[in-house]
Parts: structure tokens; C-alpha cells; sequence
């Protein structure tokens, strides 16, 4: 790690440690002494705990079951202590309450019904209640069934009682557990609670600029908890979400070290769609910031899906809102926990192809130019052809570890984390390596006033090969050449890398080319400060500053290596002997070179905000009015020096002094938006609810006139399982919970380019000679005529929502919705006189829609029992329609792309292989199939149409058709997922499947189809006609650029397929070590664990992985993993 950055982490460090002690320094009297104010006839129990939250910020826990039977009270305090309110409310309640730390529990009393206590043996007790994950519950009721004795468990989860009788029943719970009863022993015990998964009414999600609880949202949000993915080694978030929450796609385009996948929420019905917009902690960021942070680090994710639920974020939010909330602590003893994760790779699979001795015969049969010599030579020589991608392979790894620690008091709570995590590719030279580091630390510094810093860096870095100007992170360029380069180009002969000719020794190029490193430094603070204003019933105050830091410096060094010419024999000299006839540089670079290149980009984020929240009897009131001002700056330079007159090295001052070898370059960026936001959440009797906001938005990036934006949002609620007549119906004790949600809102995309409404010059390269004796001058050229009108995208959306639960233990939610896109943006296609001199500008005039329906169906076992288990289904389609988009006025019907959706292609119908001279003899006089008379084993087409609109005897450009609807990975419109976790006496077994469906592919590979011959031929071309083999499945090959090979060559419907695939992303088998173990070593708990990643697909693409960018994708690894967590 760079000198300076460990400098600035202990800066950071230190920073922590003053505002830890300065937050540990104040002390508050207010205490539970606090006096409380509420006039209210006829008010429910229910609706006093809420007003006693809001006023004083104590968290009241309480079950809806236990006040369920309570009578309401006549509420009348006027300055009462909070103490004696609580005294006076349960007087003749069957209730009971318990004040820890900032908590107020209440609890159902039970009767005292034994007379004969005084003849039971006593006993004292001592133990701990633990959460699922071994974790301490502090505030967890412990009492003595048919007694009136109990306690709470402290900060630690410990907890005792004097004087039970041997063998009493025990009932523990905490709120949002499943309560458990147990046997009291004299030895210490140890209870640990199950979440119960299907209560939605305690539940707290994560919504733009602020909290709700599930119940009581009325628009479309799925949240996953962080403790579900953190267990999964990847090195980006983004690789472990898919399958986890419906309506969210997630497409894994490469295997490739550091890179993540593409994430998207339903549906863009835009042609310029973007990425969601990322928010980590109320900020704004993006993408990479997104991928680099640690499951470990993550609370929770929130996918904002409908436009009720994203406007809040208005001119970027069209393609929904994705909301990360980062860990905190919380109040009680000091919760290490270490996690380490240590993985063997494989990849999950490779392109397919024809066996080599069948490929070298195929060959030699189709096109020529090999002996059955030099075949029997190089089959012996390189079996298998693959020479060159042994000779760099190298087993894949990696490794995750990951401490933190947590806790507090109820002055200041604090949250210490760091990982690390590092990735070894199957190729030299290819790695990944990111460090990260957060502090997340709040001080109540008065009763009302409280304050927040969260500070995270970031360090990643990423190296690979150099090869020519592929810089991709798909390594697409080089290292699939691995598996089918010309397979008589052994790359090593007695220890020197033999000059193949033509692109060079591949592995040479690996191991010694040089290499791109990327170092990539995130530094993140966000302070945040809180005032429950006193003198004002439910009004407080919040304001936050983000600072964001990104430094990216990349090192490019590229080094000739090398290479032998070795002397060849066999009739077409393709056998290598060890005769050595000279050595010679690689052309590979083609000149040797070193790059720096530095870029820095720093934002800010100012967000201002007042809330009023408060009860009114049965009428719930929120308020939130938000001022937020953002702004962005990049500088980016770079300097290129060209060959090294002495020595390669990658070192500037080895380089040339010659400045023609020289090359500079570099920009600056600059982005700013203010934004004010409103909302207003109303709700009835706890069963109706309505939501409305509204945001005005400014964004540099359009002219003055066109700068502001309104994106207003409404939605509603109604929970029917609530009204007393359902209550009382037969249904209610099979559906308990029934709630509808509807919502309509509008949301913007300024994701499409700034400062078009500006005039442009560019700076050409070239210069321009001019004068007597000439001179050389720079040369400029007009950009463009501008689009003075030129606004951001807005899409209109509606959502229907249903939520149900059934038997308290299936969980149901299915949306419906509808999105219309305008004002996109797109290129005019008009005829414009030669005069004119100029093309329009792009302008805002597209239109498109989308739609579909998702569903996501849940099952959770009776956490009581020894074996529980629970379900998660998810499903979501999306499709798309291009409604208005500009095309030429003579395009064929298959070329308009209105009607049709955003990622159609087109293409030609195959109806079969030309077999018999009756085949030919059927056709047309003068046919032609692409340009080439008919021949037996070609592949024919149907003949559409011609110039007239009439099928003209011929196959050609006219004929085309729409192959699929959506194609490729990325656009399929539907994604599913089925989440399945099992647990027994300590036993764990986790799996997940994700997939997608709907979307076809049209093969592709490295030659474009073509035959390329040599020793290595794609599955592909198996089973080619011939007049040997008339009854071939492929078409006869022939030499590349042969027009006869159009028929295999060409998109249509011969190679195209539908690709739908599910994929085993994750298999997971856990042991918790029993705590009777554990207990003399002062661990909570050890978890030992052996898990798989991606451990297989099923789909009926057979060629190569249909998830992937292309045949030439670095492939998914399949990870085999061992790990270890333990939490003291």
C-alpha cells in the first residue's frame, strides 16, 4: 500500500479517535425524567407509545398481539413525567414495562396461579440471549411462565434471576423474534432467538431521504439485507445481487478480476437508457462506488422501483433508485466479528469446439492446406491444441478477510470495519486487490441534538497484460486466442518462445508485453447533524455534508519480448523443428511505450432538511421539505513517452528525450444540479395511507431557459386486513394480511449528454499550412449546430401493488406497472439539401413505453421446530416498445423501429440446406443466394420480397425479417430467482438460483462465423454437409470471404436461438460450533462453512455461456470456498 496512503488513513484514524472521545465527554441529565405532553379522549395504547417516541426518542417494543384486548385511556399530561405516564396508562392493563437504556418494553402479564412456591426447590439462573447469528440481544424480555418475575437482558445479552423453581418455564422475546420457551437450569444458559421473517409491521426499509416501515409503504420498494450476500466473495456488490429481489436484473458480463455486472430495474423504455441511480448513505454516487463497496459494510439494499417511490430523486431516476445503507452501531458491550473466506477458481466454462483431430481432417477436406503428415506432427506435438493456454495457466484464487467492531453506549454508538480481498486470474499477470476501510460513529450530544460522522476510503488495485490497445476489463482481446490459435504455433520449443508470425507468441505477450495497472482511491466523509427541536411537538432538523474524493492513476507499460524463428518443414512448412534460424522483436507493441495517466474527480453533496411528524388520534401526519446542492469536477491528465533509447524500463527517465516520442492530453469535467424536494405521508387508523412529494430540479447541463424540471409523485394504501369486518370473516385467519397499493409519478434521465445548447470548436490533430515560406497552424473545426432546447428525458409510471399474507407463514407481493417515456432524446433523420451545410442537432422528440409484472412469493417453516427452512421466490418480465423514433422514408418494413421493442435485430429466415439437384432445380431461374449461384450443401432463405415489394428470385437485403425481439443478456425481459436456506441443530444450507429468459442470441465468434480452419473449429460448424455426409446438420464450409458462405455467415434464423438460462449462483453449508463449546473461550460464536459459487447452468445455448459478453468473454469463475466466522 502507497506510503500516503497509510499517512491519510491514520489522519482518518486519528480523526475518529477525537470525535470518539469528544462525543464520550458529554453527559445528559435528561434521563428518564423527561416530561411529556398529550391531551387525548379515547386514545389507544398503540397510539400513545407513539406520541411517547416521538417526543422523547424512546423506542417503545411492544407485539400488536399483547395490546390487542387493551382498553383506550382518556390521555390528559401536561408536563408529566414520562415514568408516571407509563404507570398511569397500564394501571388495570394487562401490562407490564421494562426501561432499558433508551427502551421501553412492554410485556403481557401473567397471573401468579402456584400457592405452593414456598414447598418448590429454588434456583438461581444465569444466561445470554443471542440473536440468530450468535450476536447479543439486549433488551430481551426473560420471564417465568405463571409468575410475575422477569428481567431484560443487558448490553451483552446477559441476563440472571434469584429464586425460580427448578424446572420453571422461561418465555424469552424480543421484538421482531419468535418468542421461545424453555427449561430453567442452574447452569448457565445460552437462548438463541429466530427473526420472525413474516411480521411486516416492525419492519424499517430504507426510502429516498428517510425511513418507513414496510407496512406502511405504499409504493414499489425490495430491500435485501447485507448479512444475506456477505458471506460471497466477489469483487464487486453488484455480482451478488442477482436473483435476490424481483424486478432487479443482473447480468454478469465477465468473469474477469474487479469487474462487476450490469444491474437494471425493470425496464428502460429509452434508447439512451442508463444505469440506476446508486445512493449510499442520502448520497449520490455512482456505479463504481457502488461496486467497490464490501457486503460486510452493507445494512441493507433498497431497489426504488416505481416512479411513487424515485421521484424524490427526479431528473436521474427514470431507471429507478438503488439505496445503500452502510452498517452502524448500536448501544451495548463492544461485538467483534472476523470474518475469512479463502476460494480455489475454475472457470465455469469455455467456448466449444470440434474435437482436433476431426477439425484438422475438416480442414484439410474443406479448404486445404495441411498434410496428413504435419496433421500426425502437431497431434503429437500439441495435443489437444492447447499448447499456448497451458503455458500460462495458472490456478485462479482468492481470499476475503474482513473485522469489525461495533457497540456503545447510549451517549455514542460506533462502527469500525476494514476488509480485504484479493483475486489471482487463471493468466500471469492478472489480478485484483481492494482494501476497505469505514467508521461510522454518532454522539447524542444533547437530548435532541445529535451528531453523526461517517468516513470510508477505498483502495483498489487492478493489473493485467498489456496487449495492443485492448484495455478492456473483458480481456476479450488477447486471451481467447488461448484456445484456438493456430494450434501448429507451439509456443515454446527446448525453453525459447518460437515466432508463430502474424500476431506473435501468445504467451510471451501475457508474461512479458508489460502490463495496465489501475490504482483506484475513494475517500468518503459524510457528516450529519440532528435536532429534535424541544419546544415544537414532532418538528426536527437535519442537515448533512458528503465530501467525495476519487483518484484514479493508471500505469500502461508496453515491452517488445524476444521471439525465435525456428526452421519448418512438411509439405506446407508447418512442422517446427529445433533448428533456431535467428531471433527478432515481437510487433507486438508495435513501439515500446509508458503511460501515466491521472485522474481526479471530487464532488460534494449539501442536503438541508426539516420533518414534521406526529399522531393526531388516529390520524398520522409526515411532513419533509429538503434543499439539496450538488457539484462535480474531473481533471484528467496523461503523458505517453515512446521508446527507451537504451533499456526498456518502466521508468520516464529510460524513455526518449526526443519529443516526437512525446504525447500529452487531458480534460476537465464539471456537473452541478440544486434540487428542492417536498413530501407529505398521511396515515388513518393504521389502514390508510396516501404519500404525495414533488421535485424541482436545475441541472448545468441544459441552457438557462430549459434548466428546471417539476417531477411530482402521489401513491396510496389501504390495508383491508385491518377493517373490522375483515377481522371478523372466516378469511381473516387464512389471509392475515391484505394490503393495495397504487402510485403514479414522473421521473427524469439528464443522463444524455451536457452542453449541447452551447456552440463547439474542436482542436484538430493536424495542422494547416499556410503563408509563403509555409508555417504550420493549428486547425478548428465547428462542432455542430446546437440544440438550444435541449431538456432531460421523463417518464411517466403507474404501479398496482398487492401484498398478502397467508397462514403467518407465506408472504405474497405482486406489482403491475406501466412506463411512458418522452422527450428522448435521438438523432433527426431528415433529407436536407447539400447547401445546408450542416446536420440538425439531436432533439428531444422520441417516444417509447414500458411494462410488465413481477412477483415475489415467500415461505417461512415454524422457527420452533429442530428443522426450519425458508423460501423466496422471485419473477419479474419487462418489455419494451419503441413508439416514435426516426428512420428513413424508404426503410423496409423489418428496418422501422416503431412498434417494435429497443433491442429487436433483424435477420434472414433460413428454411433449410440445399441436399439434391431437385433442391436446386425447384428454385427460380437466375437465383441467387447472396450474391452466389445455388450449390448443393449451401444454406437457402426465404425470398420475402425484392425493389417492388415482391419476392425477385433472389435473396438479398430485402428479405430480411425481425429475428428476435429481444437480444442478448442484458435486454432479456425476464429475470427469476428462488432463494432456499435450511437450518438443523446447527447445520445451515443455503442456495440460490437466478437466471433469465425470454432473449435470444445470435452466435457469434471470433472469425464472425467464418471457417477459419486450422485445428481449433467451433461446435458450430460440426456436422457439415458434405457429399460424404449429404445428411449434415451445418452447411457445407468454404474459405473465408467466400460469398458461398453467406448462408452460415449471416444473421438469421438458422443461427440464432433463444439463450434462457438458470444458473446455481450459490450453494452454502454452514456449522455453527455448539456454544457449550465455546463457553469457556469467550467467543459467541464460531461458524465453519464450505461453499460453491456459479456451480452450474442449464440452458439451451450450447456454444459458449449465454450470460456472458460474447464467445471471447473471460468466463464466470466457479469458486470453491472455505470460510470461517467468529463473533466475540
Amino acid at each position: 500500500m502507497p506510503r500516503g496512503y497509510i499517512i491519510k488513513f491514520l489522519a482518518t484514524m486519528k480523526l475518529i479517535a477525537v470525535f470518539l472521545i469528544a462525543g464520550m465527554l458529554q453527559v445528559s441529565a435528561a434521563g428518564f425524567a423527561q416530561r411529556f405532553n398529550y391531551i387525548k379522549k379515547n386514545t389507544s395504547l398503540k397510539q400513545l407509545f407513539n406520541e411517547i417516541n416521538k417526543q422523547t426518542g424512546y423506542d417503545i417494543i411492544w407485539s400488536k398481539r399483547n395490546i390487542k384486548n387493551t382498553r383506550n385511556i382518556n390521555a390528559d399530561f401536561q408536563g408529566t413525567p414520562l415514568e408516571e405516564v407509563l404507570k398511569i396508562a397500564l394501571k388495570d392493563q394487562p401490562l407490564s414495562y421494562t426501561i432499558k437504556g433508551k427502551m421501553i418494553i412492554i410485556r403481557k402479564q401473567t397471573p401468579v396461579t402456584d400457592n405452593f412456591a414456598s414447598l418448590i426447590k429454588v434456583i438461581d439462573i444465569k444466561g445470554r440471549v443471542l440473536d440468530e447469528n450468535g450476536k447479543p440481544l439486549s433488551g430481551a424480555s426473560i420471564k417465568v411462565k405463571s409468575s410475575t418475575k422477569g428481567t431484560t437482558s443487558d448490553g451483552n445479552g446477559e441476563f440472571s434471576l434469584q429464586g425460580i423453581a427448578e424446572n420453571a418455564e422461561l418465555i424469552v422475546s424480543f421484538l421482531g423474534y419468535t418468542t421461545k420457551e424453555v427449561k430453567a437450569t442452574s447452569d448457565p444458559m445460552t437462548i438463541s432467538l429466530s427473526p420472525q421473517q413474516n411480521e411486516l409491521e416492525n419492519v424499517v426499509i430504507s426510502v429516498g431521504y428517510g425511513t418507513q416501515k414496510k407496512i406502511n409503504i405504499t409504493s414499489a420498494i425490495s430491500t435485501v439485507s447485507g448479512k444475506e450476500m456477505d458471506k460471497i466473495p466477489s469483487s464487486s456488490l453488484s455480482n451478488v445481487l442477482a436473483g435476490r429481489l424481483a424486478g432487479m436484473h443482473v447480468r454478469t458480463a465477465t468473469g474477469a478480476p474487479g469487474a462487476g455486472s450490469g444491474v437494471r430495474i425493470r425496464a428502460s423504455a429509452s434508447w439512451n437508457a442508463s444505469d440506476p441511480l446508486f445512493v449510499i448513505d442520502g448520497v449520490i454516487r455512482d456505479k463504481t462506488s457502488f461496486d467497490a463497496l464490501d457486503p460486510n459494510e452493507v445494512d441493507q439494499i433498497s431497489a426504488l422501483k416505481d416512479a411513487a417511490s424515485a421521484a424524490v430523486y427526479g431528473s436521474r431516476a427514470a431507471n429507478g433508485v438503488i439505496l445503500v445503507t452502510t452498517k452502524k452501531g448500536a448501544p451495548g458491550k463492544a461485538q467483534v466479528e472476523y470474518n475469512s473466506i479463502f476460494t480455489m477458481d475454475k472457470a465455469s466454462s469455455y467456448p466449444e469446439y470440434i474435437d482436433m483431430k476431426t477439425a484438422l481432417k475438416t480442414t484439410q477436406a474443406a479448404i486445404g492446406g495441411v498434410s496428413d503428415e504435419e496433421i500426425d506432427w502437431v497431434l503429437k506435438a500439441n495435443p489437444g491444441g492447447m499448447a499456448n493456454f497451458n503455458a500460462v495457466y495458472q490456478d485462479p484464487a482468492s481470499q476475503k478477510h474482513s473485522l469489525s467492531i461495533s457497540g456503545g453506549s447510549e451517549k455514542l454508538t460506533y462502527y469500525l470495519g476494514g476488509s480485504f480481498f484479493n483475486d489471482k486470474a487463471f493468466l500471469p499477470n492478472t489480478k485484483y486487490n481492494r482494501y476497505n476501510l469505514r467508521s461510522n460513529i454518532s454522539s447524542n450530544i444533547t437530548r435532541d441534538l445529535t451528531l453523526s460522522l461517517n468516513l470510508a476510503t477505498t483502495y483498489g488495485t487492478k493489473n493485467r497484460f498489456n496487449f495492443l490497445t485492448d484495455n478492456s476489463d473483458d480481456l476479450g482481446g488477447l486471451w481467447p486466442k488461448l484456445l484456438y490459435f493456430d494450434v501448429f504455433s507451439i509456443p515454446y520449443m527446448d525453453g525459447k518462445p518460437v515466432n508463430p508470425g502474424w500476431l506473435g507468441n501468445l504467451p510471451e505477450m501475457i508474461k512479458n508485453s508489460g502490463y495496465l495497472r489501475n490504482n483506484n482511491q475513494q475517500i468518503d466523509a459524510l457528516m450529519k447533524v440532528d435536532y429534535r427541536v424541544p419546544f415544537v411537538q414532532g418538528l426536527s432538523l437535519h442537515a448533512s455534508f458528503s465530501k467525495n474524493i476519487n483518484n484514479s492513476f493508471d500505469k500502461i507499460y508496453g515491452e517488445k519480448q524476444t521471439i525465435y524463428n525456428f526452421k519448418r518443414t512438411g509439405p506446407n512448412s508447418l512442422i517446427v523443428t529445433n533448428e533456431i534460424l535467428s531471433s527478432t522483436k515481437s510487433g507486438n507493441p508495435e513501439v515500446e511505450y509508458l503511460t501515466n495517466q491521472y485522474t481526479k474527480s471530487d464532488s460534494y453533496q449539501l442536503n438541508t432538511q426539516i420533518n414534521y411528524d406526529r399522531t393526531f388520534g388516529k390520524h398520522h401526519l409526515a411532513a419533509t421539505g429538503i434543499y439539496e446542492q450538488y457539484e462535480y469536477q474531473s481533471y484528467n491528465f496523461s503523458m505517453t513517452r515512446n521508446n527507451f533509447p537504451l533499456f526498456p524500463v518502466d521508468q520516464f527517465f529510460a524513455a526518449s528525450k526526443n519529443n516526437s516520442d512525446w504525447r500529452t492530453g487531458g480534460e476537465e469535467k464539471q456537473d452541478g444540479r440544486l434540487s428542492y424536494i417536498g413530501r407529505v405521508i398521511y396515515e388513518y387508523a393504521g389502514k390508510y395511507f396516501f404519500s404525495g412529494s414533488i421535485r424541482r430540479d436545475g441541472s448545468i447541463k441544459f441552457a438557462p431557459d430549459q434548466r428546471w424540471g417539476w417531477f411530482p409523485s402521489v401513491s396510496g394504501g389501504w390495508l383491508a386486513s385491518e377493517e373490522n369486518w375483515y377481522k371478523s370473516s372466516k378469511l381473516y385467519n387464512t389471509i392475515n394480511m391484505i394490503k393495495l397499493r397504487a402510485s403514479y409519478g414522473i421521473t427524469g434521465d439528464d443522463g444524455i449528454g451536457g452542453w449541447k445548447w452551447l456552440d463547439q470548436y474542436n482542436i484538430q490533430k493536424g495542422t494547416y499550412y499556410m503563408g509563403n515560406p509555409a508555417t504550420a497552424l493549428p486547425r478548428i473545426s465547428y462542432g455542430g449546430l446546437p440544440a438550444a432546447h435541449l431538456t432531460w428525458e421523463k417518464s411517466e409510471s403507474t404501479n398496482i401493488g398487492l401484498d398478502l399474507k397467508i397462514k403467518d407463514r407465506f408472504t405474497f407481493t405482486t406489482e403491475l406497472w406501466k412506463k411512458h417515456t418522452y422527450d428522448i432524446l435521438g438523432e433527426r433523420v431528415l433529407v436536407l439539401p447539400s447547401e445546408f451545410g450542416a446536420k440538425l442537432p439531436a432533439s428531444n422528440y422520441g417516444i417509447g413505453d414500458a411494462k410488465g409484472i413481477e412477483f415475489e412469493l415467500g415461505y417461512n417453516s415454524n422457527p420452533e421446530r429442530a428443522f426450519t427452512y425458508n423460501l423466496k421466490g422471485t419473477f419479474g418480465l419487462a418489455t419494451t416498445k419503441t413508439i416514435l423514433k426516426d428512420h428513413a422514408s424508404n426503410a423496409q418494413p423489418f428496418d422501422n423501429p416503431e412498434g417494435k421493442t429497443a433491442s429487436y435485430s433483424t435477420g434472414y429466415r433460413a428454411t433449410g440446406i440445399l441436399r439434391a439437384p431437385s433442391d436446386i432445380d425447384k428454385l427460380p431461374a437466375n437465383y441467387t443466394i447472396m450474391g452466389a449461384k445455388p450449390e448443393l450443401g449451401m444454406m437457402n432463405f426465404e425470398d420475402i420480397s425484392g425493389p417492388a415489394g415482391q419476392p425477385d428470385g433472389k435473396i438479398d437485403g430485402y428479405d430480411k425479417i425481425v429475428l428476435g425481439k429481444y437480444m442478448g443478456s442484458n435486454n432479456a425481459p425476464i429475470s427469476f430467482g428462488l432463494l432456499m436456506n435450511f437450518a438443523y441443530k446447527g447445520f445451515t444450507l443455503d442456495m440460490l438460483f437466478a437466471g433469465s429468459a425470454g432473449f435470444d442470441l445470435t452466435y457469434n465468434d471470433s472469425w464472425g462465423r467464418n471457417f477459419g480452419g486450422g485445428g481449433k473449429i467451433p461446435v458450430y460448424h460440426a456436422d457439415s454437409w458434405t457429399a460424404e455426409n449429404p445428411g449434415g446438420s451445418t452447411p457445407k464450409l468454404y474459405a473465408w470471404g467466400d460469398s458461398r458462405a453467406n448462408g452460415y455467415t449471416e444473421a438469421s434464423t438458422f443461427n440464432t436461438y433463444n439463450a434462457s438460462f438458470v444458473r446455481m449462483k450459490y450453494l452454502n453449508l454452514g456449522y455453527n460450533i455448539p456454544k457449550s463449546v465455546l463457553k469457556i473461550t469467550g467467543i459467541n460464536n464460531v461458524k465453519l462453512y464450505t461453499s460453491t459459487t456459479n456451480l452450474f447452468y442449464l440452458s439451451k445455448f450450447k456454444f459458449y455461456d449465454p450470460e456472458l459478453n460474447g464467445f471471447g468473454s473471460y468466463p464466470i469463475m466457479r469458486s470453491f470456498i472455505l470460510g470461517l466466522n467468529i463473533q466475540f
